[in-house]
């Protein structure tokens, strides 16, 4: 592939998760081999990366090719359309390496109509970075992730409820860096009151995702460490009508009549929360994966054997299915970490 092409996306991978509902794009400007601009969409609403590199290069875009990581955008939305300015800015070539599905006027046609040499150069690992974005655009939904670190045998803790840690310390920093690259974590009621969990990155150089409580019951008690953070509230999806803050619990609450997983998914996604991560119990974990909610799965497993009646395997269902109807996942990837494996999987 062109290594400009490349360097694009290599922009559009650095800032993934900074951009909310919208995409992540890199674009570079050349001219006789040379770079004379690039640039990055930073923030939702904010310039496109077209139209940074544009900036950059100034008079030096007349007659230059312009390299992007997803086709240049053909609407008027919060910013003007991107093709509309590689074609004031007179560049002679565009070149990028996705098709935008969720146009629906094609940038690249708008851009040949202009009478630009258009050429779509197809990269694997751009098509993944923008596999998230399309389903969004499609479900109204958040991408979801859910990750679980477990035993052999499919334990997240013995039945008496004992689980840290099952995986090593190494995997404990990966999950700190997975956190940082999703826009919120998701996780259960009970879990939170089982665990006092805090959730963050815990690193100052990685961002911190929003924190995400679905609960059932109308209250939690005040000393639960996840509340107490007085620069950032959680965030708590409930149904019930009559649910109790107390004066130190820094809490945003959303009521819904009904709390069902679709309908809190849609809510995140209208807030701006596009890639999510669940992190929770087996009872929220099998609802996810039941309710075909799950779009990318993270297992984290130890190289150990826990045994005992299965209390906290972490996918359990009340019907037994047969094969012909198993859960299907692709495996994407492997890798060891410190004493570990970890496998990315997608449906």
């Amino acid at each position: 592939m062109n290594q400009f092409l490349e360097f694009a996306i290599d922009l559009a991978e650095k800032l993934q998760g900074q951009t909310s509902t919208n995409p992540s794009v890199g674009a570079v400007i050349v001219k006789e081999d040379r770079i004379v601009g690039f640039g990055a969409h930073l923030k939702k609403g904010e310039a496109h990366a077209e139209i940074q590199a544009l900036k950059m290069a100034g008079e030096e875009a007349k007659g230059a090719t312009i390299y992007v990581s997803l086709e240049p955008c053909s609407h008027y939305g919060m910013t003007p359309p991107c093709s509309k300015s590689i074609i004031d800015h007179e560049i002679n070539a565009v070149v990028y390496a996705v098709k935008d599905r969720s146009l629906n006027k094609s940038g690249h046609d708008m851009l040949v109509e202009a009478g630009i040499s258009v050429t779509h150069s197809p990269s694997t690992r751009a098509e993944q970075l923008y596999e998230s974005f399309f389903v969004q655009q499609e479900l109204e939904m958040p991408f979801v992730t859910l990750k679980v670190s477990t035993s052999l045998d499919g334990k997240v803790a013995t039945d008496t409820q004992e689980s840290k840690w099952i995986t090593g310390k190494d995997v404990k920093q990966d999950v700190l860096k997975l956190r940082s690259n999703h826009d919120a974590i998701i996780t259960g009621g009970e879990t939170v009151r089982k665990d006092n969990p805090l959730l963050t990155s815990r690193t100052e150089s990685y961002r911190e995702p929003q924190r995400v409580v679905l609960t059932r019951k109308s209250h939690f008690v005040e000393s639960l460490d996840i509340f107490n953070d007085e620069q950032k509230p959680v965030i708590i999806i409930t149904d019930q009508s009559n649910f109790k803050i107390t004066k130190n619990q820094n809490i945003k609450l959303k009521k819904l009549d009904e709390l069902n997983l679709k309908a809190a998914l849609h809510y995140l996604y209208t807030e701006g929360y596009s890639n999510v991560m669940v992190e929770a119990g087996p009872n929220l974990i099998s609802q996810f994966i039941e309710q075909n909610l799950v779009d990318q799965l993270i297992i984290y497993q130890a190289p150990k054997m826990i045994g005992g009646q299965g209390k906290y395997q972490y996918y359990q269902t009340h019907d037994v299915y047969p094969l012909s109807e198993a859960k299907q996942f692709k495996i994407i990837s492997t890798d060891i970490i410190g004493e570990d494996v970890k496998i990315v999987l997608r449906k």
